[in-house]
């Protein structure tokens, strides 16, 4: 059904584009905020914001996809793509990632932001489980977009 497709493509362009904001916006910025004191407001505004999109834009671009998968649309002439099967298994992943590693981390820098606790430790988790989505966030793309152009042949 072309409603779960173009949802999928809407929820995944919000979801990977917050990906890219906190891996190559925010990562950088956050010990300049730190020095101009706008790292508490960040974390107490923006921040709660930002992450509530992000985390359940990568729910909603799994259940989408799912569905736009089971509704027959994953298929190059009935069969089924291993290119699509590929990106979804790297989709699950990194939602997976998002869910049970970034946000439960990300928590506790928060509430350790209100509090003056460094988390050093939360913060390494929080950025490595990051870092390893933006990575992992090529070669997902690529096989979306090969599905959709004739796989990759195998």
């Amino acid at each position: 059904m072309w409603v779960f497709e173009f949802l999928h493509v809407l929820v995944g362009i919000l979801w990977i584009g917050l990906l890219y904001f906190f891996n190559l916006v925010q990562v950088q910025s956050m010990p300049k905020m730190v020095e101009a004191g706008a790292a508490k407001p960040y974390t107490q505004i923006i921040l709660p914001k930002a992450l509530f999109l992000f985390r359940h834009s990568a729910l909603l671009t799994v259940i989408t996809g799912i569905a736009y998968y089971v509704a027959g649309r994953g298929t190059v002439e009935g069969i089924p793509s291993s290119a699509i099967m590929i990106g979804m298994m790297l989709g699950i992943i990194m939602a997976g990632n998002v869910w049970f590693i970034i946000w439960p981390n990300q928590k506790k820098i928060i509430a350790g932001a209100l509090e003056g606790d460094a988390l050093t430790g939360a913060k390494r988790k929080a950025f490595l489980a990051s870092r390893t989505n933006a990575w992992l966030s090529l070669p997902m793309l690529a096989c979306m977009v090969a599905a959709n152009h004739g796989g990759f042949g195998f």
